[in-house]
């Protein structure tokens, strides 16, 4: 029995090391360049600085590091007093940083795990004094930590209410994600019909769900889970809203922006319908297209940019049915 026992214990072992090898290996390395910017004590040296990291420059100000109105600008906000308490204040809430560094690690390591041939792209905070908040592409990630302090902050983004709640640390790595979701999630350019735009929002928030598996939906969509319930249990309702004003094939860029955009609510379906709740149908219509479709994979699904044979092939019909 000893032996046999040994035996089993060895054999999941080597089931454990396996899987382990079949992980990526994903290191990644933040750059705190906020403290190199802070630590500025002149103009010329602001200058210097910026000339050193021209990329950095042209990605989120969009501008040039010779542009002295610019360097003059930055200098000021380093410099000014409540902006440096605003910085303060950063660095005590976001520390070190190693809970987004593991978060991003884990992530990237999930998109490799699904594509190959996957870079990871450098990654970089700043401060800004609340000028942008983030910047994503392939090659480059930079992150303006104090946009994403939260309702502690001394000072918030100049945004609403229903967009303000996702300045938060914990939506960081989601937004990132799904930003990065755009190089996978081949689209028609013909196509620009509701639909199409829709099941493009809902594979970018699926890609986000299959890279973060442990990342609550109410994080991935921006929803709290309140509005996450009670949009599951009106769907039907929203189904036949979208059906009966025959929006499915409609190309208006300004009904579909109703739909799909920064709104409070969506008032032409009831006034608790939360904005966005096209993409989140869009969603809800990809999990329907994959549970009913197990064999395709998920990347076959990211690829596919034919959004009537998704639509067709997930059956839903704004059904509700017990998950």
């Amino acid at each position: 029995m000893r032996v046999k026992f040994l035996l089993v214990i060895a054999v999941f072992a080597v089931i454990l090391s396996s899987c382990g090898e079949n992980k990526p290996d994903v290191k990644v390395e933040i750059r705190r360049f906020e403290r190199e910017l802070m630590a500025v004590k002149s103009q010329p040296e602001m200058a210097t600085l910026l000339q050193k990291n021209e990329n950095i420059v042209k990605s989120l100000y969009r501008t040039f590091p010779d542009d002295t109105a610019f360097v003059s600008h930055l200098y000021y906000l380093a410099s000014h007093p409540e902006t440096r308490k605003l910085y303060e204040q950063t660095q005590k809430e976001f520390g070190e940083l190693e809970d987004i560094q593991k978060e991003l690690e884990g992530a990237f390591a999930n998109i490799k795990s699904n594509y190959p041939e996957f870079k990871e792209p450098k990654i970089v905070t700043t401060f800004t004094g609340l000028e942008n908040d983030l910047f994503v592409s392939d090659t480059l990630i930079i992150i303006a930590l104090e946009s994403f302090l939260g309702p502690k902050a001394l000072y918030r983004p100049d945004q609403p209410n229903y967009i303000l709640k996702r300045y938060s640390k914990e939506y960081i790595v989601p937004t990132i994600i799904r930003y990065l979701s755009n190089t996978y999630n081949k689209l028609d350019p013909k196509d620009q019909s509701f639909l199409a735009d829709m099941l493009f929002f809902g594979k970018s928030l699926e890609f986000t769900k299959e890279i973060l598996p442990n990342t609550t939906d109410s994080l991935i969509i921006g929803y709290s889970e309140q509005e996450l319930t009670e949009t599951w249990e009106a769907q039907d309702l929203v189904w036949a809203h979208v059906v009966d004003k025959n929006l499915l094939y409609n190309p208006n860029p300004h009904l579909k922006e109703k739909y799909f955009g920064e709104r409070p609510s969506v008032p032409e379906i009831g006034p608790k319908c939360p904005g966005r709740i096209g993409q989140w149908l869009g969603w809800r219509i990809i999990q329907r297209y994959r549970t009913e479709n197990p064999k395709v994979t998920f990347q076959e699904l990211m690829a596919n940019d034919k959004p009537g044979d998704i639509l067709r092939q997930s059956k839903y019909r704004g059904q509700i049915e017990k998950e």
